[in-house]
């Protein structure tokens, strides 16, 4: 017989799945020049509110024309922090550690009776602007996410070799796909999602574990992968689907109306 474990009062250790002791598939969030903040920011609020857990934005490159806009729109837009993430050990000495570097954060902000100073809210998310994650917490997540700020997209390959995080994939987002896709070429990661997060990898994934080119169609969305720099990884980004195949009766069955095949649909003219 197996095993029961015995009841207990006592509460679980938080996070639970060590995600605050080593990087659990951390990615990287890049903005190009006009790109849709609102959309592309929805992951990096997620990864604020719960910053100990897989899959969660550790980093922002953001471009210069872009910087002041995107920090109004993030600080409009967070949450405080899960009351346990914020009780955290490892948040309690990220937040010392920006307090002794005098870096320049973007948070939640709380003024004084008067409104003239504001400090950093309790339990505030915390990203610190051109400080790399050395500083915080180094090999292990430390709650705060880092920003840098870029002007040519050859500027990428270098802020990612100061950051020294094992990251799994990257989102970037712009509205020419000509810059956001030389972005993607610039950054040494397996897999890049163009105007998209988090998109199922089924479609391509066999090849590029095999490291077989191959492009492919599916879900709405372009796949491919591709061999640049000696190395195979996989681009992503939505697809507008202009035409579909006609419907068909199959083979032995009798015609369809106009009726039935456009049934609950409009009818073209």
């Amino acid at each position: 017989m197996p095993k029961h474990t015995p009841y207990t009062w006592r509460q679980p250790d938080f996070p639970g799945d060590e995600s605050d002791l080593s990087w659990k598939d951390p990615t990287l969030l890049v903005i190009c020049q006009n790109a849709d903040v609102a959309e592309a920011m929805k992951p990096l609020l997620r990864s604020l509110k719960q910053p100990f857990a897989a899959g969660l934005v550790v980093s922002v490159f953001v471009h210069e024309t872009m910087r002041d806009s995107f920090c109004d729109q993030v600080r409009s837009s967070m949450e405080p922090m899960h009351h346990q993430a914020a009780n955290h050990a490892n948040y309690v000495k990220a937040v010392e550690m920006v307090n002794c570097l005098k870096a320049e954060v973007v948070c939640l902000l709380t003024p004084d009776d008067i409104r003239f100073r504001y400090k950093m809210s309790n339990a505030s998310p915390v990203i610190v602007c051109e400080f790399d994650h050395s500083f915080f917490g180094g090999s292990r997540p430390s709650s705060v996410v880092t920003m840098h700020t870029f002007r040519n997209a050859t500027e990428l390959p270098r802020l990612l070799a100061t950051e020294r995080v094992p990251f799994v994939s990257a989102a970037i987002w712009g509205r020419q796909m000509a810059t956001v896709y030389e972005a993607a070429l610039q950054l040494d990661i397996s897999v890049v999602y163009i105007n998209c997060q988090g998109i199922s990898l089924t479609p391509i994934k066999s090849y590029l574990e095999a490291g077989k080119p191959h492009v492919v169609m599916a879900q709405y969305h372009h796949f491919e992968v591709i061999l640049h720099g000696g190395k195979h990884r996989a681009i992503v980004y939505p697809a507008v689907v202009l035409w579909e195949p006609p419907i068909r009766a199959s083979a032995g069955s009798e015609e369809k109306s106009d009726a039935e095949l456009y049934s609950g649909e409009a009818k073209p003219s």
